[in-house]
């Protein structure tokens, strides 16, 4: 039986299996040797040599069959061996030919992979170069807009500068033309007067009595127009007082004032903005001022207003009969004993549980009390808001506090140094430029 071939290590085959393929090769072969040399060899030709060989016959005869058997083992083992053999071998060149098709797709794979990054690169270039083609395009045009742009907004700001000035010379005219027709009404007003008390007297001539009452009217009267023309210009837009004013209105909505019953009495009403929002919000209210001006224009707004000094008006009224008196930068126009006299009255006309409001500048800021405050000539003296709290107690009223009110914009103001130099000059300079004492009647 020839000699089997040596297994060369392939690199598909484990190395384990094909050891032990060889250790069972070896084995086979060694126990096949020693079969056939147990085998009885040719001896010389002697009787003695042929009765050994007859014996040995006789003997291999006895045990054909076992060694039958084990030739008969041997072969089918070797012949397993080989069947084993072959298999694997069938399956290295498998698996030779597994790893050709796949190094062979690797290699289609890498062969995509560099033709898709060649495609990427063409991609970025192209796209790099219209980027930079928009870009150019882009810097132009947006040069090109800045500019256009850079004109119209120039040509805007002188637009909006001319409408400006346009709207101050219009706003200049319209106030006085306002005061004009107020000057003309009130003197058609008087001309009328003096044409009427001249009808009555025909053909008697004027007492001395008459001529001097006629005069004494004129010159109460004869800066009413200038004054009402004053606030237009320094007390600020009719929407701006409606906005500031309008913190009361809580106030009074909490004391339930303000319906038939409880009405509110605003005394120096002036243009009449704190009456016209009482109204828009439903609250019953009527106002007093002694200015010609600012009462024709509260009754062309349509507002319930009354031409009378405050305190005479005042006094003429019954006790208890109003739900609130409230008198907004009046008290300050008035000597001590009047505001005293003006708070006494509003203690007796007001019902119990009304309230009066007096709003007044505030000399705590320095600003107001060292210049605002002597914008209006009108003015007598500010007054400290500790004094006037003070009085309003003393006469009568419970549950009187401070209110203080319309400071500056944050940005007059300068950084807070948190209670330092810079807190303290806030206070003083930028602090409420308007307070108001606010009592109850018990």
């Amino acid at each position: 039986m020839s000699h089997l071939p040596e297994l060369p290590p392939e690199p598909g085959i484990p190395a384990q299996l094909a050891e032990n393929l060889r250790s069972i090769d070896s084995e086979l072969e060694a126990l096949r040797a020693e079969i056939q040399a147990g085998e009885p060899q040719s001896q010389s030709g002697t009787w003695r040599g042929g009765l050994s060989r007859w014996l040995k016959r006789r003997l291999y005869r006895l045990l054909w069959w076992n060694s039958y058997q084990i030739k008969a083992a041997v072969s089918l083992i070797i012949r397993w061996t080989r069947e084993e053999r072959r298999s694997i071998d069938a399956f290295h060149r498998a698996v030779a030919e597994s790893e050709g098709q796949i190094q062979n797709a690797v290699a289609e794979f890498e062969r995509c992979i560099h033709n898709i990054e060649t495609r990427l690169q063409a991609i970025e270039s192209a796209q790099l170069s219209q980027t930079s083609a928009i870009e150019r395009n882009a810097a132009v045009a947006q040069e090109a807009l800045g500019q256009k742009f850079g004109d119209l907004d120039q040509r805007l700001q002188t637009g909006t500068a001319h409408r400006e000035t346009l709207a101050a010379r219009l706003s200049d005219l319209g106030s006085l033309a306002q005061q004009t027709r107020a000057s003309l009404s009130i003197q058609d007003r008087r001309l009328a007067f003096f044409i009427e008390e001249a009808r009555k007297r025909l053909p008697e001539p004027f007492a001395n009595e008459d001529l001097q009452r006629i005069v004494n009217d004129h010159t109460q009267h004869q800066y009413d127009s200038i004054y009402a023309a004053f606030e237009d210009t320094f007390r600020g837009s009719r929407e701006e007082i409606k906005a500031r004013q309008s913190v009361y209105l809580p106030l009074l909505k909490e004391y339930a004032i303000g319906s038939p019953a409880m009405p509110v009495l605003d005394l120096g009403c002036g243009r009449g903005e704190w009456i016209e929002l009482l109204g828009e919000q439903g609250f019953e209210a009527r106002g007093v001022d002694s200015n010609e001006a600012m009462i024709d224009r509260c009754r062309s707004l349509g507002l319930w207003v009354e031409q009378c000094d405050a305190l005479p008006h005042l006094r003429a009224l019954p006790g208890t009969c109003v739900g609130a008196v409230t008198a907004f930068h009046m008290v300050e126009h008035m000597p001590f004993d009047v505001v005293l006299t003006l708070v006494d009255e509003s203690l007796r006309v007001l019902r119990p549980g009304g309230i009066m409001i007096l709003e007044t500048p505030n000399p705590a800021n320095l600003l107001v009390g060292a210049y605002t405050f002597h914008f209006d000539p009108t003015h007598l003296k500010p007054l400290p808001s500790p004094l006037l709290k003070f009085f309003v107690e003393a006469r009568g009223f419970c549950d009187v506090h401070v209110r203080e009110l319309h400071p500056y914009p944050e940005a007059a103001r300068l950084p807070d140094d948190k209670g330092g130099v810079a807190s303290r000059f806030n206070d003083c300079l930028y602090g409420p430029q308007d307070y108001a004492v606010i009592g109850r009647k018990p």
